[in-house]
């Protein structure tokens, strides 16, 4: 941390815990503090900025609540990576949602399949029709984000020979098909044996699993897809209004 410390205002509505919490904000935002590093002791915080433990504590909290510090018990406070948000409800690709960070896709399979009494009443086929099954890791500086299982009616036609390390919407709309709106349901599970190893961990860990059904805008299904995230590192933003 700098040797310039910012001075909490004793006046102000705002709890002092939570002017501290943002001056820690402002410095990951900032980059004065980035992943890995750790922040002084709860000792040498209530010294620095002259407030109480339980202020430092209840600061720290809201941090590590937020995903964006982690303690280590017996070693400190450590600043952790910001979680990747997708903001809905836009309906966005992986590429698009990646824009700016270090991140790319690795196919894992392509090839067109039967699909199973699941799969056709999700999409709505019937069960003569074969999907285009596309299965990728996603990977963000260099570690396992997620994967994604998108299955493609096979009308429209998807080349096994394609580069899918690109985006799957920019393929589509090369084609003439474009995406208009998106059903979309998100739940958190425990990763299964696959997903376990795919994302390169040792034991089962809590994941965000979300089932999406893309739509045309002639309103046909184009994509259903199953994407799996590492739920320490990837979360939905979502702004509500009331009618």
């Amino acid at each position: 941390m700098s040797e310039e410390t910012e001075k909490l205002n004793y006046d102000s509505f705002m709890p002092l815990y939570h002017q501290l919490k943002e001056i820690f904000l402002e410095k990951i935002e900032n980059e004065e503090l980035i992943e890995g590093d750790m922040i002084p002791s709860e000792n040498e915080l209530q010294q620095i900025y002259d407030v109480s433990r339980a202020t430092v504590r209840n600061a720290i909290q809201l941090l590590v609540n937020e995903g964006l510090m982690q303690k280590k018990k017996g070693k400190g406070t450590f600043v952790k990576r910001r979680k990747i948000e997708e903001r809905l409800p836009l309906l966005k690709s992986f590429t698009e949602e990646m824009i700016g960070r270090d991140a790319s896709k690795k196919v894992i399979s392509a090839k067109y399949i039967k699909p199973s009494p699941a799969i056709i009443a999700q999409m709505g086929l019937s069960s003569s029709d074969s999907v285009f099954s596309l299965k990728r890791l996603l990977v963000v500086d260099n570690k396992p984000l997620g994967i994604l299982h998108s299955y493609i009616p096979a009308k429209y036609k998807l080349s096994i020979e394609e580069d899918y390390t690109k985006s799957l919407y920019r393929i589509l709309e090369k084609k003439g098909v474009r995406l208009k709106e998106a059903e979309q349901t998100i739940e958190s599970l425990m990763s299964n044996p696959e997903q376990t190893r795919l994302l390169k961990q040792k034991v089962p860990i809590p994941t965000l699993v979300i089932r999406r059904l893309a739509y045309s805008i002639s309103g046909e299904v184009v994509e259903y897809v199953k994407g799996v995230y590492h739920g320490d590192r990837y979360r939905y933003n979502c702004r509500l209004t009331r009618l």
